[in-house]
């Protein structure tokens, strides 16, 4: 972990005042018509239990979070906030392994019938949280609910193939799809997708109520809902492996000075978003670390390009802005180093995926200059940069920074601080995780025809049909070679046309006590993972 110098002056007051306590990618391989197990996974439930059973238990695990979500339906919608709680308390039908394998969760085999048929065996003697049996019934209701254009569609858009879910028996459903889709698996194996959730306890309770009481199948339940804490208590129902913490408590510290406190004073165990500035606090105090991952998922901002009375439905003007944002000076100011510039809007757990060579957008303020010129930016209007206050890490200093680098270039801005979401902002600030290890699972899904931003009443682009055949091919191509000049058509695209642009891949700072073995490779994908062979209690 690399250390900078500079702390936060809250609390080294506080340390001050404590005295001592301071010291020293795969690809979509689609399945031939040959069956898939879950017992295919690489570890075995015996040998872990056996384990598990030799490990210290602890009785309340206590989370410090910057925000903690408004509701917990998983399939109405899921974000940064609500995501890292969704995997403890629910399943999805299938799982990406720590090695990047599609698995079965709740799905003991999967079978394709032809090239749009998918049938999925369901694990007996599975329970929701209530002792209620989970069933097909279940896993029809939820994918029903989510087709039915329930939620704000950020699980939806997962499944844009999906034209049907039928119950074949009790434990049997069939997928059906619209056409072919080489991503189908990766899709149902997405922690951004569907959980699994109780139909006849959502249609006794209501939709409305089940976002502040849910039940799941996971090895957590919900016993606590307020503003200011969540408690979650060990399910002893649970189909899987025990996990090291009885309960846990996730409490709000919106100030990342308090959390910091409430760590090195012992309040909790684990915080998240430790600023970059206040590693080396952290790590200079007796019994507290910082530990981090980078995650799946690029800041950006989105364009309205749709807008005839603005200069931002002009392209050159719109790529005038990407050209004169200095990302590697974000980078390094705001992140200390915590953080990258990726090249195009893509990962590298894409694999063969992943196109080494896309140079990406380059920092060029002089033909960023020449372009406003082109454009006929008249100099006076002054262009909105939309953001939930203090939502992004950072962002609302990247925010300022940026309006300075425009500035450079003669436009005018501003940062406008709101709590309501929407594309019709000339620039809006957003994120694009990345829902599975492929170039449809972040910039198609973000911005391809079914996303938000292309929405045709409410969106802020209509994507040109060399994005939309790029996509096409990404979803009914097996050829490589094939896939691999769509991935890159979608990132050239994006960068021309410019819907939007990419700011920086960042790191997940945690601040951890000692004590604790966490295995972090779940949070790359913005979870905050407490099931076994996640977290070990080591004394």
């Amino acid at each position: 972990m690399k250390k900078r110098t500079r702390l936060i002056a809250g609390v080294m007051a506080m340390m001050l005042t404590l005295g001592g306590c301071g010291s020293a990618a795969n690809t979509a391989n689609k399945k031939e018509a040959t069956q898939t197990t879950a017992e295919q996974t690489a570890y075995s439930q015996e040998d872990t239990a056996e384990a598990a059973a030799k490990e210290t238990e602890l009785d309340v695990l206590k989370i410090g979070l910057a925000a903690l979500p408004t509701q917990l339906d998983p399939d109405r919608s899921i974000g940064i906030a609500s995501i890292k709680l969704f995997y403890n308390i629910f399943d999805t039908l299938l799982f990406t392994d720590k090695e990047g394998n599609i698995t079965g969760q709740l799905a003991d085999s999967w079978e394709w019938q032809d090239d749009t048929t998918l049938n999925v065996k369901i694990r007996e003697n599975v329970t929701f949280q209530n002792g209620e049996v989970c069933d097909a019934e279940d896993v029809k209701f939820t994918f029903d609910r989510i087709l039915s254009g329930y939620g704000d569609g950020t699980i939806a858009v997962l499944y844009e193939t999906l034209d049907s879910v039928e119950k074949i028996d009790d434990l049997t459903v069939q997928f059906k799809l619209k056409k072919p889709d080489a991503a189908f698996e990766q899709r149902l194996g997405s922690i951004w997708g569907a959980s699994i959730v109780p139909k006849d306890y959502i249609e006794e309770i209501g939709d409305e109520a089940f976002q502040t009481a849910p039940i799941g199948t996971g090895p957590y339940k919900l016993t606590q809902y307020s503003p200011e804490k969540y408690v979650l208590e060990r399910y002893d129902g649970f189909w899987g492996d025990k996990p090291a913490a009885k309960s846990i408590e996730f409490i709000s510290y919106p100030e990342a000075s308090a959390r910091m406190t409430a760590l090195i004073t012992g309040e909790v165990d684990i915080i998240n978003d430790v600023p970059s500035d206040a590693v080396d606090t952290i790590n200079g105090t007796s019994g507290v670390s910082v530990v981090g991952t980078s995650i799946k998922n690029i800041h950006i901002y989105t364009f309205n390009t749709r807008n005839e009375d603005s200069i931002m439905s002009n392209q050159k003007f719109r790529q005038a802005l990407t050209m004169a944002i200095d990302r590697q000076t974000l980078v390094d100011t705001l992140w200390s180093g915590y953080a990258k510039v990726p090249n195009g809007h893509q990962f590298e757990s894409y694999g063969d995926l992943y196109i080494e060579d896309y140079p990406g957008v380059q920092y060029d303020p002089e033909k960023a200059r020449e372009l406003v010129k082109e454009s006929g930016y008249d100099g006076e209007e002054v262009i909105s940069i939309e953001m939930a206050d203090g939502y992004y890490t950072n962002g609302n200093q990247a925010g300022e920074a940026i309006v300075s680098m425009l500035a450079d270039i003669g436009v005018k801005a501003e940062v406008v601080f709101t709590d309501k979401f929407s594309f019709s902002a000339d620039i809006r600030a957003w994120s694009s995780a990345s829902r599975f290890d492929n170039p449809l699972g972040a910039l198609w899904l973000l911005f391809g025809t079914g996303s938000g931003p292309a929405n045709p009443e409410t969106g802020s682009w209509t994507p040109t049909e060399e994005f939309v055949a790029a996509g096409n091919t990404l979803i009914d191509s097996k050829d490589l070679e094939e896939q691999r000049q769509a991935a890159r058509t979608l990132m050239e695209v994006f960068d021309t046309y410019c819907p939007g642009t990419y700011l920086y891949q960042a790191e997940d700072l945690y601040g951890i006590r000692d004590g604790l073995e966490w295995d972090m490779t779940y949070c790359e994908n913005q979870i905050m993972p407490f099931r076994a062979g996640d977290l070990k209690v080591t004394e």
